[in-house]
């Protein structure tokens, strides 16, 4: 089983001409109405961007777009801080937001991405995820 981002894992070494590993930031702002048109009533495409534990918390919530459009954003903002986008191998489900013990998300990197990242050299990952109105935010902050 895949452990929570945190221990082993992810970086970049741009523009540090100390040599050591810079931090790296990604964020992505996503509009929930076009989470839902995108997503609504379409399980194929659900199952292809999301994991399994993904789509069980977010439906089980009262308003399931939002959760999902945070967590939709969360994968964009990983794909940013790695500085690629999403190319080559890498898929959706490369990457998940779970909940910690006390609620807190967390990211799980697999695959390319988790490849990628360590390539990079980044082995920690910090997330936050919000939302307001029509709107869900993530941020992820990718370190040594």
């Amino acid at each position: 089983m895949p452990q929570p981002w945190g221990s082993r894992g992810c970086a970049s070494r741009r523009g540090n001409p100390e040599g050591g590993i810079l931090p790296q930031l990604g964020v992505d702002l996503v509009p929930i109405s076009q989470i839902r048109r995108v997503f609504e009533g379409k399980d194929a495409l659900l199952a292809e961007v999301f994991t399994e534990e993904e789509i069980r918390y977010c439906t089980g919530q009262r308003r399931p777009f939002q959760h999902l459009a945070a967590r939709y954003a969360a994968k964009e903002a990983v794909f940013k801080g790695l500085g690629t986008g999403m190319t080559g191998r890498m898929r959706w489900r490369d990457v998940e937001a779970v909940h910690g013990a006390w609620g807190e998300p967390h990211l799980m990197l697999r695959g390319e991405v988790a490849r990628l990242a360590a390539a990079k050299g980044l082995r920690r990952c910090a997330l936050s995820l919000t939302h307001a109105g029509n709107y869900a935010l993530a941020a992820v902050l990718l370190t040594a």
